[in-house]
């Protein structure tokens, strides 16, 4: 059984991270534009917090005192958010990418579902029209590899050339390839998958504007194959 020997602020600041709902500290960081040196020090225990105390707090939304101390608003009364990590396509040929590690996409309050691997996905493009539409968002949690189970289920699917594309996944005619069904475009067919993960929540864009909450400082950009396009 492993001991951990970190300082106990660090181990209360992991869990008030974990708590906020980021899996990692590098997406923390990401997240909120802070130097991830700086961060996985103090959560590994190797700096002390006490000047960063406040920021991370309000970040986590505990109180500095309880990651100082253990006194205090800890992670018990504070609810967990799902974040937003990003762009899903769901446009004719899947030209969105995936926007992966910008941290400007907010969070969500978790579904009934959640899970502490929740995350969420904002959809771009009509192919999925009456599923899943334009300015949807997705929630998914188990990233899994590529396999037959996957048949006739709405996924999350990673490609290898970079694109996170929302489709109905159906086996393709060879092993290890698939066929990516839309609901209001042609399919894609015997496409390579390197990972996938099911849809667990479909949010209609006017139910999510009651509660998204977006990172003020950085604002939505499509990532495209030609390029980056603000949208």
């Amino acid at each position: 059984m492993s001991f951990d020997d970190r300082p106990d602020f660090a181990i209360r600041l992991e869990a008030a991270r974990a708590a906020r709902g980021f899996s990692t500290a590098k997406d923390a960081a990401t997240f909120f534009g802070w130097p991830y040196d700086t961060y996985i020090q103090h959560e590994r225990g190797e700096r002390g917090i006490s000047r960063a105390a406040g920021k991370y707090a309000d970040a986590f939304r505990v109180s500095a005192a309880w990651l100082l101390t253990g006194e205090g608003r800890g992670v018990d009364a504070q609810p967990t958010r799902v974040p937003i990590v990003g762009l899903a396509g769901a446009g004719p040929h899947g030209s969105v990418l995936f926007a992966d590690g910008d941290g400007n996409f907010g969070d969500i309050p978790p579904p009934t579902n959640w899970t502490p691997e929740t995350k969420a996905l904002e959809v771009r493009g009509d192919s999925m029209y009456g599923m899943i539409n334009n300015g949807w968002l997705v929630t998914y949690d188990e990233v899994r590899a590529p396999s037959y189970e996957l048949d006739g289920q709405p996924c999350v699917v990673w490609l290898d050339d970079g694109r996170v594309l929302v489709k109905i996944v159906e086996l393709g005619r060879s092993a290890g390839l698939f066929d990516l069904i839309s609901t209001n475009a042609p399919a894609l067919r015997d496409v390579k998958l390197t990972a996938a993960a099911y849809v667990t929540n479909i949010i209609p864009e006017r139910a999510a504007r009651k509660f998204i909450r977006r990172n003020p400082d950085k604002p939505i950009v499509d990532v495209t194959l030609d390029g980056e396009v603000s949208s």
